[in-house]
């Protein structure tokens, strides 16, 4: 559910105020139906429970717009509860939910630059951590004489995707740290193509976190 909240939070960050139609249109186009295993048709249900929560603002269509049409955009707690999930995805490390880091990376440019950096290196020494206990991850698995064997490699692919994660994010630091990307406060280094979005000349710094 957080990468669901995180990723209708963030769409609606961007468009705001935008139709559900239009939020569903984008989401699809991310592909988010298969990595994020989010069902298009509850995208609009999503929107609404989000509402109700306090999350998004519901503003019915004017009448220079279809009646009965509504628009969302964020409201204070749902740009709190926007920038408290994207800290969690990106500064914990989910082998069991990589969908959680895939969400990040659609929104971490929101985010400063020096705190991305430090998000990053703390996941680094987590991929470390876990690099480190893999050994003995095995040895309990395959010494229970409660557990069949082939369980262990359930164990073993989750080890290699945080294995192939650890060579990315170093890398990835590493581009950061270079300047690669633009984030809060800064300029922003892609143009989208015309009557996409127009927010994007200056990335906007998030609230103050104290």
């Amino acid at each position: 559910m957080s990468t669901t909240r995180l990723l209708l939070l963030g769409v609606v960050r961007i468009f705001q105020p935008a139709y559900g139609y239009q939020l569903r249109r984008e989401l699809l186009t991310w592909n988010v139906q298969h990595w994020a295993n989010i069902n298009p048709g509850s995208i609009y249900t999503g929107l609404r429970t989000l509402a109700k929560h306090g999350y998004l603002q519901e503003l019915e269509g004017g009448s220079g717009d279809r009646p009965g049409r509504t628009s969302y955009k964020l409201t204070a707690d749902g740009e709190t509860e926007y920038f408290s999930l994207l800290r969690q995805s990106l500064w914990n490390v989910d082998g069991f939910h990589p969908d959680r880091m895939q969400a990040s990376l659609s929104f971490m440019w929101s985010l400063r630059r020096d705190e991305v950096l430090a998000a990053l290196e703390a996941r680094i020494v987590q991929l470390e951590q876990l690099q480190k206990a893999e050994p003995f991850e095995e040895r309990q698995v395959l010494g229970d004489p409660g557990t069949p064997n082939h369980v262990v490699e359930m164990f073993r692919i989750t080890n290699a995707r945080n294995r192939g994660e650890l060579d990315w994010t170093r890398a990835f630091r590493d581009r950061v740290a270079d300047g690669a990307y633009s984030f809060a406060g800064e300029p922003a280094d892609w143009e989208p193509p015309p009557g996409m979005i127009t927010h994007w000349g200056e990335i906007p710094s998030p609230p103050p976190t104290d």
